[in-house]
């Protein structure tokens, strides 16, 4: 009985995640900035929930931006960001991802492509309307309806 509640303890422990804030900064980037572009805000508040901040960890701070930037599609840079350093040995980063929007482009496919997918032996078409993240598009198929779809499952179609 003992060792079981040693095992427990053991494993909340592992399962805590220590997550200190360590600075702010106005903007933060690893990529050179035009500075006559028209960049918009493109997501408020990216990598700052506690499951992001999970996911996105990297052991440099420059991965860790590289992480949260290129998470959004036309991300180019980070404003009004926080720094965190996760069980004193991982960075995240937390903030509004600016880029140029409708310019967005993730693993080849954007807004407005016409994609081909398999799923549980059917093949499905439809638009892309949103670039989730790294892994997954929102397509709207041929009878209206909204599915996420992985990247690597999709092909573009010509009409």
């Amino acid at each position: 009985m003992k060792k079981y509640a040693l095992v427990v303890l053991v494993a909340m422990m592992a399962s805590c995640m220590s997550v200190k804030q360590i600075g702010k900064v106005n903007m933060i980037s690893n990529r050179n900035i035009e500075s006559k572009a028209d960049y918009v805000p493109i997501r408020n508040y990216m990598g700052g929930s506690k499951k992001e901040l999970k996911r996105l960890k990297a052991a440099s701070l420059e991965q860790a931006i590289d992480n949260v930037v290129r998470n959004t599609p036309g991300g180019e840079f980070l404003k009004n960001v926080k720094i965190y350093i996760i069980n004193n040995k991982y960075f995240a980063v937390e903030g509004d991802i600016w880029g140029f929007e409708g310019n967005g482009n993730m693993k080849g496919f954007k807004v407005g492509d016409m994609v081909q997918w398999k799923d549980v032996g059917q093949t499905f078409t439809g638009t892309i309307v949103d670039l989730k993240n790294e892994k997954r598009a929102t397509v709207k198929d041929s009878g209206g309806k909204l599915r996420e779809v992985k990247y690597s499952e999709m092909l573009k179609v010509t009409e």
